[in-house]
């Protein structure tokens, strides 16, 4: 395992460690289970940390990685259209009038710290050092298996076994689909965007449900 890789590992344990004890103090300290939206206003004060210590590593050894001049291409054209298609339908049809307004921003702020943290880490880091010595197409396995493998702090949430493995493997199936787009986009920033969309859109779709966005995502995942 070469130096880049070890550092990799390293800075996968330090955001799953951050995110054990945030999903700790969510269920145990607050009582609000994995998959309920008003989770993200504990997590939130964890957030910065773990997509802080994202962005140190990236900084400090993997610099000029992961924001190239972005090459663009049907798929990640297709991608980021019906991601803009599905924010434009949740906030003209969504009903947020009367609406929890606090936790929608707090779902927003949340899952941009997630679109940062996360892909920063797998892909401007993980899917980097081993893509050095590996090759494309074992760095796309292996940073989508540990992106799976992240999930499963939910249990520590209150996340069933089930539920949890479903979404390691769901996870996982993304990490592959995000890793190929930052390939071919020479660039982390679209992969962040198509995050903070999706996982913004489930949750805020738990407050102000829309159906045409809710078959968008359905169809997605």
């Amino acid at each position: 395992m070469t130096k880049r890789e070890k550092i990799a590992i390293a800075a996968t344990g330090v955001y799953m460690g951050i995110m054990v004890v945030g999903m700790y103090v969510m269920k145990h300290v607050y009582h609000i289970d994995y998959g309920k939206p008003e989770m993200v206003t504990v997590l939130v004060y964890f957030m910065p940390f773990s997509a802080g210590s994202a962005l140190l590593f990236y900084h400090r050894f993997f610099r000029g990685m992961a924001f190239n001049r972005i090459k663009l291409n049907p798929w990640i054209i297709w991608y980021m259209g019906v991601a803009t298609v599905a924010v434009v339908l949740q906030v003209f049809l969504g009903k947020f009038v009367g609406g929890n307004m606090n936790l929608v921003w707090t779902i927003v702020v949340c899952t941009l710290m997630v679109g940062i943290g996360e892909e920063m880490l797998f892909r401007g880091i993980i899917f980097n050092a081993f893509k050095e010595t590996r090759g494309v197409y074992p760095a796309v396995l292996l940073s989508a298996t540990i992106f799976g493998f992240l999930h499963v702090t939910n249990l520590l949430g209150g996340a069933q076994i089930g539920s949890t493995l479903m979404q390691m493997v769901s996870a996982g199936v993304s990490g592959i689909v995000e890793a190929w787009i930052f390939y071919k986009t020479n660039n982390v920033l679209p992969t962040i965007l198509y995050h903070w969309m999706w996982d913004g859109l489930l949750l805020i779709g738990m407050v102000v449900p829309v159906q045409q966005v809710t078959w968008i995502l359905t169809a997605k995942t």
